[in-house]
């Protein structure tokens, strides 16, 4: 009847752990947009492009839909 359909948008992000490493520099990439993940590597991590080109490497489970 009077339903509103409005399409969703989700947003890629980086949400790094902060318990797991040195965390001074990753502060500032918190909820930074990804642009782009690569494969992962034997280490189960992955290459993770943010948008400002920051390139940095973390676990899949780092980049979060919002």
């Amino acid at each position: 009847m009077g339903e509103s359909r409005r399409p969703t948008e989700v947003a890629w992000v980086f949400r790094p752990d902060l318990s797991q490493r040195r965390t001074q520099p990753l502060h500032a990439l918190v909820g930074k947009p990804v642009y782009g993940v690569g494969a992962p590597g034997d280490d189960g991590r992955v290459e993770i492009v943010l948008q400002d080109g920051t390139r940095v490497r973390a676990t899949p489970g780092e980049v979060v839909a919002e």
